[in-house]
């Protein structure tokens, strides 16, 4: 994964919160999604904010999340990015989040690819489907590997259900066609 040789403190929304938490000796743990974990996986970027679970205590949430305003950082953070939508994440995120940095018991983990894919399948906007193919079409996962991964989603009984599968759908029909494509055009 593109970590091995990427600077985090480059990333200005991140590297914000690693200074503050560090200027407050509070150690947080970070689980980064979104435009974050597009750069930290080597692709580019659409957004500049920061969308992250956080793990820390609401006194330093409040404090952490005033001096983003101040700064002028637009973020997306909260104790459980699961609950940020009606479809859950597959079971067992946070476990198969993988750890970029760890510094005085401050720790930054990026989410598995293949659960930054679903994380982009809730939303159903035209750029999340761009994200999550990128990402896909990065880590060379096949539309196999994205439907074994449905069976860790417990979905609710819900219409969001409906669409994220519809999403899910569309999503496996693009990665089948590249991967025609890819069988009639060798390398």
């Amino acid at each position: 994964m593109a970590e091995d040789h990427l600077n985090i403190t480059n990333i200005h929304s991140l590297n914000e919160c690693l200074v503050f938490a560090k200027n407050q000796e509070f150690p947080i743990g970070l689980i980064v999604i979104g435009g974050v974990a597009m750069e930290l996986y080597g692709l580019p970027r659409g957004t500049m904010d920061i969308d992250a679970e956080i793990s820390c205590d609401s006194d330093f949430y409040e404090a952490l999340v005033h001096h983003l305003k101040e700064k002028g950082i637009q973020f997306n953070i909260g104790d459980n990015i699961d609950h940020w939508g009606v479809v859950p994440l597959p079971s067992g995120y946070r476990e198969r989040a993988r750890r970029i940095f760890e510094d005085h018991g401050t720790e930054v983990k990026i989410l598995d690819p293949l659960d930054f894919i679903f994380s982009k399948l809730r939303r159903g906007v035209a750029q999340d489907m761009e994200d999550a193919l990128a990402v896909a079409r990065h880590f060379a996962l096949s539309s196999q590997d994205v439907s074994d991964h449905t069976n860790k989603v417990n979905f609710p009984l819900s219409d969001e259900t409906f669409l994220f599968k519809k999403r899910l759908r569309q999503f496996l029909a693009i990665l089948e066609k590249d991967s025609d494509q890819q069988g009639k055009n060798p390398v």
